[in-house]
């Protein structure tokens, strides 16, 4: 009997169930493809992008160095045969002019006995010259042979003639050619020069210089004649001057691994030779595209920037070129002054990425 009685009951209620199931399944049929849609729409990032010009990049660089002789105003005096040196009368670094004596001077063992061989020779020659004048007034000579003596005889009277000039024969002093700073001293008293050596060098009228070390991706932004600013660290305190740079080197210097730079020094300056000093130069580079240093991002071994056409972001491998804190040149097929660049949400985007352009 109680079977009975509730089984009306669970009738209507099984009905509604499968009611609501059925409303379910609708609903779902119904919003499933607007959902699907919805979730495959990519994202869009929204950037600030700004035009590539066409521009020159202005760079501040900082090099150090020492004053150094100016190459065309070094005199270094020699001696073309053996000499003892007997008297050393100045030092580095003095101030000499024209004339001062340097050094005094005697042949050496070596020089001394080719002056006896070129006066043996010369006594000798002279001596065989008349033997062949008297043979031929006796007819036992020929005239070749009477040329053969004369020459002999006058390539000895030269030799030492040569030897007498360069004094040889006696104690000599070492002067001055120019008005100038002695810059080396390299000889000692008592000791003995092998012909050739450099006794003294002189630069002539304190002609100075500055040699800098510039780093070798700086050394296209240089250009010959352009102006450098000084200073000095050591000599006079706070010495700061303008040169002009000479010589650019093409050859990387071994011992610093830079490019040497050398800089005129005006002729009033108070610089001490071998003093340390820094450059500042001023440098710009040739004109190219140019893109604020933001927008340029480093991938691996190389750098890419994103510009933007038709709504999406389009990633382009670039050459860096000169840049500084701002701006950068960069080379890239395809890129022309004008086309956008994005400059702020780069790091986000990625190829094809659709973009919208904040205002």
């Amino acid at each position: 009997m109680a079977k009975d009685v509730h089984r009306p009951l669970l009738r209507p209620a099984m009905g509604a169930v499968v009611v609501l199931a059925a409303l379910g399944a609708a609903w779902a049929l119904l919003q499933g493809p607007q959902a699907v849609k919805q979730g495959a729409r990519p994202p869009t990032a929204t950037v600030k992008v700004v035009p590539i010009r066409r521009a020159s990049v202005i760079k501040r660089l900082v090099a150090y160095g020492r004053v150094v002789p100016a190459p065309w105003a070094v005199h270094s005096l020699v001696e073309p045969f053996e000499v003892s040196i007997t008297r050393v009368f100045v030092n580095r670094g003095q101030s000499v002019g024209r004339g001062a004596t340097l050094l005094e001077v005697r042949p050496g063992p070596s020089a001394r006995l080719a002056l006896l061989r070129a006066q043996n020779d010369y006594r000798l020659a002279k001596i065989a010259l008349r033997d062949e004048q008297m043979r031929l007034r006796l007819k036992l000579a020929t005239r070749a042979g009477l040329l053969r003596a004369r020459k002999a005889f006058d390539a000895a009277r030269l030799s030492l003639q040569i030897f007498q000039a360069e004094g040889l024969h006696r104690r000599m002093l070492v002067t001055a050619p120019v008005d100038g700073v002695v810059s080396r001293i390299g000889v000692e008293e008592g000791s003995t020069v092998s012909p050739g050596r450099a006794l003294v060098s002189l630069i002539a009228g304190n002609r100075l210089e500055v040699r800098l070390g510039l780093e070798p991706e700086d050394v296209p932004n240089i250009r010959v004649g352009e102006r450098v600013r000084l200073s000095s660290f050591e000599g006079v305190a706070g010495q700061r001057t303008h040169g002009l740079v000479s010589v650019i080197s093409r050859v990387m210097d071994p011992a610093t691994h830079m490019i040497n730079v050398f800089v005129t020094l005006p002729r009033s300056n108070s610089y001490l030779l071998g003093e340390y000093v820094e450059g500042r130069f001023t440098a710009a580079s040739r004109p190219g595209l140019v893109v604020p240093r933001s927008a340029v991002l480093p991938s691996g071994h190389h750098f890419v920037l994103y510009t933007v056409a038709h709504g999406r972001a389009v990633r382009r491998r670039v050459a860096l070129g000169p840049h500084n804190g701002y701006v950068a040149q960069v080379a890239a097929p395809h890129l022309r002054p004008g086309m956008p660049v994005v400059v702020l949400g780069n790091y986000e985007l990625a190829p094809g990425m659709a973009v919208r352009i904040a205002k």
